[in-house]
């Protein structure tokens, strides 16, 4: 059974004119399309039967929706603008999946095709209207999404100190799709390795322009660390092999 989860901060004190005063959640399609279709990136498959890693957190709210997704080995949170109230919730896999397909945007309506967020607190569901006439309204999941921010170097103290990384080419392949349109543009994606407090191998922090940032879990090295060494096949001498012209 779900039931959407939607968290509001707490509100000191309003006036009546404030309270009386509709707030619209808006923000463009082709902006939703974009948070979404980044973070299902890297959402865990419907294979692995863990709704709380299929599924898409979004958070509303100070200007900015951020959506996030985990499949616990790479992480990717992906800001785009938004005007209304705050709140935050859990899109399921296949909602999150429908959602980005209904928000995909031709280039001409890029600029005009918007979105407006309904949140019905009564029966607990958020409803997207597109201008265009489409309507979709969802149930976030009732699941507790990992503490993300924690996981998130908070500086540079712990980058630099590392000279081998291994990767796994299936997850670093993700972020090259994230962001697409930026990066085909000339985005730089920026990564930073990090070590732990104990000096091992830590999750690398990865960077795509200014709305973009991600996490790529660490390999286990087979020993301690990974060891540099160059391969003895790029000094065999083919000086006196014969050359065909």
């Amino acid at each position: 059974m779900t039931a959407v989860v939607l968290d509001r901060p707490v509100v000191d004190e309003a006036s009546v004119e404030e309270m009386a005063a509709p707030v619209t959640n808006t923000l463009t399609a082709a902006a939703l399309f974009t948070a979404v279709s980044d973070a299902l990136l890297f959402a865990a498959p419907t294979s692995a039967k863990q709704p709380v890693l299929e599924a898409v957190r979004l958070e509303f709210g100070a200007g900015q929706l951020v959506a996030v997704a985990t499949d616990r080995f790479v992480l990717g949170a992906s800001r785009v603008e938004y005007r209304g109230a705050a709140f935050t919730m859990m899109l399921a896999g296949s909602d999150a999946k429908a959602l980005a397909k209904m928000a995909k945007t031709g280039k001409r309506e890029e600029s005009t095709r918007e979105v407006v967020v309904e949140v019905a607190e009564a029966d607990a569901a958020v409803t997207f209207r597109f201008s265009t006439g489409e309507v979709m309204t969802v149930r976030g999941l009732d699941v507790v999404f990992p503490k993300w921010r924690h996981l998130l170097p908070s500086d540079a103290s712990r980058m630099g100190g590392i000279v081998g990384m291994g990767y796994t080419g299936a997850y670093l392949g993700r972020f090259t799709r994230a962001r697409a349109e930026e990066q085909s543009s000339g985005a730089q994606m920026v990564v930073f390795p990090s070590v732990t407090s104990s000096g091992k191998p830590g999750p690398t922090a990865v960077r795509i322009g200014e709305n973009f940032f991600g996490l790529l879990m660490p390999v286990r090295p087979p020993g301690d660390e990974w060891a540099f060494s160059r391969p003895s096949w790029l000094d065999v001498d083919t000086r006196d092999a014969a050359e065909v012209r």
